[in-house]
């Protein structure tokens, strides 16, 4: 399916026609997703008094996003993302326990072209860029709280696909992540210097190829 879609969506992009039948200048858009992992687990050895660690580690990811659209191709927007992590391990025999909050909100501008296919499909090309800002606690049980923040800058250029339903009302995307590519730039505080990740998504860890969300397109009022 992969080999597929990477060997399709130039040939897409390429033979597109006109804009998509619902995308026109002036149009309004809104997204939304929220994303949850977790892990949680229990282990027990018996050749250590019946040791017991446990580790829970559960997160959420909302994210929502605005556009308008400069012309039937191109929309101009912004979104919006939260991430939240908490963390807990605990070793009953040494009566050790740590607690980490680990937070982080992002601000991200960003531009579409869209492509078409039909009167129910597009696909597009979405660039964000802006600030991320992360923040997080650690307190370990008879030790002081540590608290760490820190600010990050990011660029990520990702190929989509857009559905849109008879109704006409609403649309479900996904992004191709197996086909992302990201730049982040890291200041370090108190001028220890600097650094810049190059990431890719192409990798074998599946479900990560596409992540969905739902949107909704609003035809502009004559």
């Amino acid at each position: 399916m992969k080999k597929l879609f990477l060997l399709l969506l130039p040939a897409l992009a390429l033979g597109a026609g006109s804009a998509h039948a619902q995308l026109q200048k002036g149009m309004k858009y809104w997204g939304a997703t929220v994303n949850f992992s977790g892990e949680f687990s229990r282990d027990e050895v018996p050749a250590y008094d019946n040791e017991v660690n446990k580790t829970s580690r559960p997160a959420i990811s909302p994210e929502a996003q605005l556009g308008w659209f400069v012309s039937d191709k191109v929309m101009l927007g912004v979104g919006l993302r939260y991430g939240l992590t908490y963390q807990k391990t605990a070793i009953k025999s040494s009566d050790f326990e740590s607690r980490s909050l680990s937070q982080n909100l992002q601000l991200l501008p960003f531009i579409r072209r869209y492509f078409s296919m039909n009167d129910r499909w597009a696909i597009f090309i979405h660039g964000e860029l802006g600030p991320n800002y992360s923040w997080s606690k650690v307190i370990n049980k008879s030790i002081d709280t540590d608290k760490n923040d820190y600010w990050q800058y990011g660029l990520t250029v990702k190929p989509g696909v857009v559905y849109t339903f008879p109704n006409k009302k609403w649309s479900v995307e996904a992004y191709t992540n197996f086909l992302s590519l990201g730049f982040n730039y890291f200041p370090f505080p108190r001028d220890n210097g600097r650094e810049i990740t190059v990431s890719s998504g192409l990798n074998t860890n599946f479900p990560s190829y596409f992540s969905l969300r739902i949107a909704r397109y609003i035809q502009p009022k004559n």
